[in-house]
């Protein structure tokens, strides 16, 4: 029973980490930790600079949306997402020289087509919406080629926002179909008038009649003509009046606003996460290659 009580403490022992062994191990192979991490650091140095030196700044402007139908059948509300879903779109854009020059830079020539050049323009043009207000539209563009390119590209994705809009070319259909509705309500209106002159002039009892009379008389008599006369009166005013509204909706409608100047923003790089990740690697990878080393000698020793 004693020897049993005596084995027992020696198996927990040898099981037991010595902390004081590991420390002594890092410091007798203190120069493979130490070169490891320099190593890893440059690399990760090397890294960071070279990130560093390729971020890319961004142009931003802010605009402000007015999706408003006015009551209008067939309008299509701007959807600032589904601008580069149009290929007419993506063509527009990449018309501009150094858009171009830089797409075909980071694409390989087997590559280049609408597909890509969609890709291309998505990773150049990030637009959101402001979340307290969606009307806000934010478009933030890479800085490429000069900023007065850069500047030229972004008024054109607007002028496209714009053109998506289709509210002018509803106005337009729609001052069209009033006006020959209002010439025919004019036509229909001429027609009964001399309708009524025949009635006058074949009526002798409505001509004997007092002028506050006659429109009593005329309404008795002839009801079907005066109802006539009524709607067409009605449906004349109703599009003068629609024409009028069209014209000055016509006047003052503008579907895009600018709410900012074209202002630049420098863009942030990942220098420092690489360079402090590179530091702490090479610092893991060191410890992990000297306790390798101190195995290999040990078992070396051990065999022989």
């Amino acid at each position: 029973m004693k020897e049993n009580l005596q084995i027992v403490p020696k198996k927990y022992e040898d099981d037991e980490i010595d902390l004081y062994e590991l420390i002594e191990i890092m410091v007798r192979r203190k120069t493979t930790i130490v070169l490891t991490t320099i190593l890893c650091t440059g690399l990760a140095l090397g890294a960071a600079l070279y990130v560093r030196g390729n971020k890319p700044d961004y142009l931003i402007k802010n605009i402000v949306l007015l999706q408003e139908t006015f009551n209008l059948k067939g309008v299509n509300l701007i959807d600032v997402n589904s601008i580069l879903l149009q290929d007419k779109n993506v063509k527009k854009l990449l018309e501009n020289d150094s858009l171009r020059a830089e797409y075909l830079k980071r694409t390989s020539k087997e590559s280049q087509n609408t597909n890509s050049e969609r890709k291309f323009l998505k990773e150049v043009f990030n637009v959101s919406k402001d979340e307290k207000n969606p009307n806000v539209v934010t478009i933030k563009a890479e800085l490429i080629g000069t900023d007065s390119s850069t500047r030229k590209v972004i008024e054109q994705y607007i002028d496209i926002i714009k053109s998506s809009d289709n509210i002018a070319d509803v106005i337009a259909n729609e001052k069209v179909i009033k006006t020959d509705e209002l010439a025919r309500a004019e036509k229909e209106i001429k027609a009964i008038q001399d309708e009524v002159l025949a009635i006058f002039k074949n009526d002798s009892d409505l001509r004997a009649l007092k002028a506050e009379e006659k429109a009593s008389f005329l309404n008795f008599k002839y009801p079907a003509v005066m109802l006539k006369k009524s709607e067409a009166e009605k449906n004349y005013n109703l599009y003068s009046n629609e024409l009028i509204r069209l014209n000055n909706l016509n006047l003052r409608y503008d579907s895009v606003k600018s709410t900012s100047d074209i202002y630049l923003e420098e863009g942030k790089s990942k220098a420092k996460l690489i360079l402090a990740v590179g530091a702490i690697l090479g610092v893991f990878l060191g410890v992990m290659l000297a306790f390798l080393k101190e195995f290999v000698d040990g078992y070396k020793k051990r065999y022989k």
